[in-house]
C-alpha cells in the first residue's frame, strides 16, 4: 500500500481556526493513518489508494432527513402567515458555527502518555478528548483518562479482526463506545463495540448500519477510506474511489475520487453523496482524506494527498457547500476538540496538541 509523506510542523503554528461552543451533548454513532517518520519528517498518509469517481446514485436515499438540522432557524420564515420560505431579497443572518475561519493555533506540544520515541500517527479522538487511537509503529493502540486536562492511561495494543484493517483509518463515536474499521476489500465499513470506555473493542464486526454504503460499493466496484463520524453521531464522512488498475492509468487519465456524506437514519447509514464535487474532488494520487468534523459538522478537516497539507473547509449550514478553505499546513490528520478551542494532530512521529490562541 502506497504512503505519503508530510514535512515536520515548527513547535509554533498560526493559522486560521477558532471555536466557540457550549454543547455538551453526544449522540452516539449508529452501529454498524500510517505511521509517521521520526526523522525530520511528518505523518505519512496509509488510507488505501485512489483513483475514480462516483456520482450517479450519491444521495438518492435517506434525502428526507438531509440538511434538516442545518436549516434549523433558517428555514420557514415567512411574514404571510403560515406559508414557509423567505421575500425576494430577505438577508438571512448566517449564526458563528462551532469552528471559525480566523484564528492562530500556538503552543504545540506532545500529548502525554502517547508520543514516545515511537513512530505515532492518530487516527481518531473523541470530541470530548478522553479516548484516542492510533497507530504506533504500526500498531494499533488505545487509551483513556478521565479528563482531558490529564495524562491519558498507559496504552495498550487494540486487536484488529482478522478481515479489516487499520491502514485505511478508522473512527470514533462521541461515547467512545464504537469504532468504525474498513474491510481489508476496502468496501466494507463495519463498527465494533466494546461496553466500557476503557476496555477493549470486540472484534465482531457489525455492518448492518453501512448497508447501503457497502452495497453501492460493490455496484461501482469503488473503494472507500478515512472515516470520520460527527460527534453528534448524525453525520458520516469518508473517501471514495476507483483504486489504480494494476498496470496504471490509461495515458491522461487520473481517475478521480470524492469525499462522501451520509446522514443517519432509522434504518443505518443513508445513501452517501458527495460534498467534494467540483469543489475539492481528487485524483488517484491526490484524494481528500477526511480526518475530523467539527460538532456541528460546518468544519470538515482532511489531508490533502496532493500538497501534503492539512486542509480545513467551512460552510453555513451543516447541508451547505463547503466553499471556505484554510490551509492548516502540516498539521496532519487534525481533529478538533468538542468547542474547537484546541486541535490534535500528527507532526513528526509524534501525536502533538495545540491551543487557540
Amino acid at each position: 500500500m502506497n504512503r505519503y509523506v508530510f514535512t515536520a510542523l515548527g513547535l509554533t503554528l498560526a493559522v486560521g481556526i477558532a471555536c466557540s461552543s457550549n454543547s455538551d451533548d453526544y449522540a452516539p454513532a449508529l452501529s454498524g493513518g500510517g505511521a509517521t517518520s521520526k526523522a525530520g519528517a511528518g505523518g505519512r498518509s496509509s488510507v488505501g489508494k485512489s483513483g475514480g469517481s462516483g456520482t450517479g446514485d450519491g444521495g438518492s436515499a435517506g434525502e428526507g432527513d438531509a440538511g434538516s438540522a442545518g436549516l434549523a432557524g433558517a428555514g420557514g420564515a415567512s411574514s404571510d402567515g403560515g406559508e414557509g420560505g423567505w421575500d425576494e431579497g430577505m438577508i438571512i443572518p448566517v449564526t458563528p458555527g462551532s469552528c471559525s475561519e480566523t484564528a492562530a493555533w500556538v503552543g504545540s506540544t506532545p500529548v502525554q502518555e502517547i508520543s514516545t520515541d515511537a513512530n505515532e500517527q492518530l487516527l481518531a479522538i473523541t470530541a470530548d478528548e478522553l479516548d484516542i487511537l492510533f497507530l504506533r509503529d504500526d500498531v494499533a493502540m488505545r487509551a483513556h483518562r478521565a479528563l482531558a486536562s490529564a495524562a491519558f492511561g498507559a496504552p495498550v495494543a487494540q486487536p484488529i479482526a482478522d478481515g479489516y484493517g487499520i491502514d485505511a483509518g478508522a473512527a470514533l463515536s462521541a461515547d467512545g463506545k464504537t469504532m468504525v474499521l474498513l474491510a481489508t476489500t476496502g468496501q466494507a465499513f463495519a463498527a465494533f463495540t466494546r461496553g466500557a470506555r476503557d476496555g477493549a473493542f470486540d472484534t465482531t464486526p457489525d455492518a448492518s448500519a453501512f448497508t447501503a454504503i457497502n452495497q453501492r460499493a460493490l455496484q461501482t466496484m469503488q473503494h472507500y477510506a478515512a472515516p470520520v463520524l460527527a460527534p453528534d453521531g448524525k453525520t458520516f464522512v469518508f473517501s471514495a474511489f476507483t483504486p489504480t488498475p494494476e498496470g496504471g492509468f490509461p495515458s491522461g487519465v487520473a481517475g478521480i475520487s470524492v469525499v462522501f456524506q451520509s446522514l443517519a437514519t432509522t434504518n443505518g447509514w443513508s445513501m452517501p453523496e458527495s460534498i467534494s464535487q467540483d469543489l475539492f474532488d481528487g485524483t488517484s494520487a491526490a484524494r481528500a482524506l477526511p480526518s475530523g468534523l467539527s460538532s456541528d459538522s460546518r468544519t470538515l478537516f482532511y489531508v490533502d494527498e496532493g500538497s501534503g497539507k492539512q486542509t480545513a473547509r467551512f460552510r453555513d449550514r451543516a447541508d451547505a457547500p463547503l466553499y471556505t478553505v484554510v490551509d492548516l499546513d502540516q498539521l496532519t490528520r487534525a481533529v478538533p476538540n468538542l468547542d474547537c478551542k484546541r486541535l490534535y494532530y500528527s507532526s513528526a512521529g509524534d501525536i502533538r496538541l495545540s491551543a487557540r490562541e
